[in-house]
């Protein structure tokens, strides 16, 4: 009787972590202050790239909230740059791949 109380336990916290795993994130746009919108896709990063969420969440962002990016805090890795820094992805800190991201 125990051992199926803990196994129905252990089911209803796992079940929610799943399903969002399932749904993905959806696209996240940021606006910052002085640029184009920034576009985040959760799908291109999750399908394409093989990504999981805890790459980022639990890192760099929360589940859930907001988060004021500033330039100073992307060059510094806190943010995008923990990926597209050169090596795993694009250099977001070179001009040219400006447009990669922020769209008009």
């Amino acid at each position: 009787m125990a051992m199926k109380t803990m196994l129905s336990v252990l089911l209803v916290c796992l079940l929610p972590g799943a399903v969002f795993a399932v749904t993905g994130g959806g696209d996240v746009t940021f606006s910052p202050p002085g640029t184009d919108p920034v576009v985040f896709s959760h799908d291109y990063h999750m399908k394409n790239r093989g990504i999981k969420c805890a790459a980022c969440h639990f890192n760099a962002f929360a589940a859930a909230g907001e988060y004021k990016i500033k330039k100073e805090k992307l060059n510094k890795s806190d943010f995008c740059q923990h990926c597209h820094n050169g090596m795993k992805g694009f250099d977001v800190t070179s001009p040219g791949n400006c447009a990669r991201c922020h769209k008009k």
